[in-house]
């Protein structure tokens, strides 16, 4: 529950860095075949996935 709600959360401050959590957690796809289908570079790709990992882990820990 919490992870669904640290999620959705984030899905709200940042749809972008949301989508690639998306196709990298629940469609198992590389950043760059994320990239790929969200039509932005491999790096930007890296870096909303290293933002988003880091986000969700401070919510997370946080508890909010």
């Amino acid at each position: 529950m919490a992870v669904d709600a640290a999620f959705a959360r984030l899905e709200i401050e940042d749809p972008e860095a949301a989508a690639v959590v998306r196709l990298r957690f629940y469609a198992g796809l590389s950043v760059e075949q994320a990239a790929e289908a969200l039509g932005i570079s491999p790096r930007t790709a890296a870096r909303l996935w290293a933002y988003a990992r880091a986000v969700l882990y401070r919510t997370l820990r946080e508890g909010t």
